[in-house]
């Protein structure tokens, strides 16, 4: 019996509010009350004596029965029962009370969805026919501005601290909000577990290490996380059976060693005995199945490893499991054996979890979205800055989601002084930036923190490094937000790549773009030639490639014939190359002879775009939380440790990358700052 929310015969009981549902009105609810109203439950179907409510109730002070006589009348009262014709608490004379109610568990949302109608006598179903053909008249009318909109009630903040709070997991039976919580001046997350019927906050685990992403069995018994450190990350699991007090007390255990490079993922321990698990198997994210060999109440291990199916993230609710393989999210029901049986895509924009009903979706963002099973779309809720995840609760209808912001900026770092200096407003996200060949003019994307409807376009800022300030050097629409910036080699002009995958070109001096070709989908190979008046990209027509020149005197395109398809160097090469990225993780593995292990050098890539330069490759790399920048010196074929560069704590889902001069002594660097995010408590309504 779960004593969260709970049915006394036709009486709802909500521990959390502590209130009671009488004939449709909410009542309050002393702790007394509860408590006694608990004790007779559990004592149930025997009665309670007065010595022993007086024990329970008030331990170590000295009552009289009178106290315990005006507790069970003041229940009684609030219950609408009475001690002659009693409902739920009878008086057993000579022995004390005893529960006489049916106690039973609450709907879950879920269930109270999908309720069945209640018998309806004959002559209202009469009254109801000649009430349908009314509506049937109406329904040729547009009456859809009277729709009424699903609803959330905002409840209060959970965590108000500077810093963050990330990774939210509820307990199945919906108390607890487990989460991890990283201090501002601190570099480690500690686990912390919320507990919303007490409204206090434990923290679990603080050992020095980064404990992050908890995840809860599915029976409520063990907490699972991720222990990270410099150089090791392993999976732990916590026995939580017992008094949350004790928790931290509590023995954790050692499962599996784990990616240090890679975002945790959530971890499923279901009753079937089945763990979950993401893994990395030759550069590629899979889901992995193990078998639970539980040795007693506060040990397991585990067995028998299988591949389930390739994916990149993915969330489990009882049978059904959505993961992300491609860049797109799949449905699916998952088999007995751990088998996995598609059932289609997930037609949500966002970030999609799953909703309150079957066949619902809620998405995050800038805004908290709710999608329909009949695919209608309504925003509950509009954050301070996005949300970046959402933990939802079925059986109590508890939403809670981390809402916040982080400063995303540039810096430009010498290496002779081994400085960095800021190049841009911290009030702004900055991204794509491309330092000119002889390092004197930055050129950045700038785009809000926060969506705002008013705002619909994204700018192109410019700064020389003879001036104090940048200047705007363009503004485009959303829909053509840079990707990719190219100065030419005497910097007096940018390639722009916009995500429609237009091509433009602007002047650095007169600042008007003009478009090379427009949303041309296989547009790739982009580069400019040695003199800067040429630039050369390809495309795909017919299955057959085409490699272009355009000439910046004449602003015409040509093509070019098949003898004359220019051979490009790593140096000129870019992401708009196939297999960039690709080529310069498998270049450095190859060169630092396994240094690097080469998934943790393909994440920390893939994390931090790298610049090539024309004596090396400036390069980053994740341990633990802590961002090294390295310069592999091709003519020396040295290695070389340059400088820390901040933390990376959380993903913001920020492109984050490295530009640098033609001789290596600068390079512009995004660094993310003053990660600030609170966890928000909502209730969902379904009435």
């Amino acid at each position: 019996m779960q004593f969260e929310r709970f049915l006394l015969n036709d009486v709802l009981i909500d521990t959390q509010k502590m209130s009671v549902k009488v004939d449709g009105i909410w009542r309050p609810l002393e702790h007394k009350q509860l408590a006694l109203i608990r004790l007779l439950i559990d004592k149930s179907p025997e009665p309670v004596s007065r010595d022993e409510i007086i024990n329970q109730l008030w331990p170590n002070l000295v009552v009289s029965d009178n106290s315990v006589s005006q507790l069970v009348a003041q229940i009684r009262k609030t219950l609408n029962d009475t001690s002659k014709e009693p409902s739920f608490i009878k008086t057993v004379p000579r022995l004390g009370y005893q529960c006489i109610a049916i106690v039973a568990n609450a709907p879950t949302l879920t269930e109270r969805a999908y309720s069945p109608q209640k018998n309806i006598p004959i002559n209202w179903l009469i009254l109801g026919t000649f009430i349908g053909f009314i509506i049937t008249f109406l329904a040729l009318f547009d009456f859809n501005s009277f729709k009424s909109t699903p609803e959330i009630k905002y409840i209060s903040r959970i965590t108000s601290s500077p810093g963050a709070e990330a990774y939210l997991s509820f307990s199945p039976n919906g108390r607890f909000l487990a989460y991890s919580q990283i201090v501002t001046g601190q570099s480690q997350y500690d686990l912390v577990v919320h507990d919303l019927q007490t409204n206090s906050s434990h923290t679990i685990k603080s050992s020095g290490y980064s404990e992050q992403a908890p995840s809860w069995s599915e029976d409520g018994e063990w907490l699972l996380y991720y222990r990270y450190s410099p150089f090791s990350c392993e999976i732990r699991g916590l026995s939580v059976h017992n008094a949350i007090e004790l928790w931290r007390l509590n023995r954790d255990i050692s499962l599996l060693e784990c990616d240090g490079a890679q975002v945790p993922q959530k971890i499923i321990l279901n009753k079937a005995g089945q763990l979950f698990v993401n893994e990395v198997t030759q550069g590629k994210k899979e889901i992995v199945k193990y078998n639970i060999n539980m040795e007693d109440i506060n040990n397991f291990s585990l067995s028998e490893k299988e591949t389930i199916v390739q994916a990149e993230d993915y969330r489990i609710r009882g049978k059904r499991i959505i993961y992300k393989q491609d860049m797109q999210w799949q449905q699916g029901i998952i088999g007995k054996d751990g088998e996995i049986t598609n059932t289609g895509q997930v037609e949500v924009e966002d970030e999609p979890y799953f909703g309150i009903v079957d066949g619902s979706w809620l998405s995050a963002g800038s805004e908290l979205k709710l999608h329909s099973p009949g695919q209608e779309t309504s925003t509950l809720y509009k954050p301070y800055g996005e949300i970046s995840e959402i933990a939802i609760n079925g059986q109590t209808g508890l939403i809670a989601h981390t809402e916040g912001s982080a400063e995303v900026n540039l810096y430009e770092f010498s290496i002779a002084s081994n400085t960095f200096t800021a190049v841009s407003s911290n009030s702004r996200i900055d991204t794509q930036a491309t330092i000119s060949g002889d390092g004197m003019q930055v050129a950045y994307v700038s785009t809000t923190s926060h969506v705002d409807p008013q705002i619909t376009h994204v700018e192109v800022w410019l700064k020389h490094r003879f001036k104090s300030s940048p200047s705007l050097l363009t503004s485009l629409l959303k829909k053509d937000k840079p990707k990719l910036l190219i100065f030419s080699p005497n910097g007096e002009y940018l390639a722009m790549l916009s995500e429609s995958n237009t091509l433009f070109i602007i002047n650095t001096f007169s600042k008007i773009p003009r478009s090379v070709i427009k949303e041309n989908q296989t547009l790739q190979n982009i580069y400019w030639s040695n003199d800067g008046k040429s630039l050369y990209f390809k495309t795909i027509e017919e299955k057959r490639s085409q490699f272009w020149k355009h000439d910046i005197a004449s602003a015409s395109n040509t093509l070019l014939p098949e003898l004359e398809q220019p051979y490009t160097p790593l140096i000129n090469k870019n992401e708009s190359f196939d297999s960039y990225i690709d080529d310069i993780g498998m270049y450095l593995y190859e060169v630092l002879q396994g240094e690097v292990p080469l998934h943790h050098l393909s994440y920390s890539l893939d994390l931090y775009r790298p610049a090539i330069y024309k004596d090396g490759i400036y390069y980053v790399v994740r341990q633990g939380h802590q961002l090294s920048l390295f310069n592999y010196n091709i003519k020396e074929q040295s290695n070389e440790f340059v400088s820390d560069i901040g933390l990376y704590l959380y993903d913001v889902n920020v492109e984050l990358g490295l530009s640098a001069t033609s001789d290596g002594e600068y390079i512009i660097i995004n660094r993310i700052e003053n990660l600030e995010m609170d966890i928000v408590l909502h209730e969902f309504l379904t009435d």
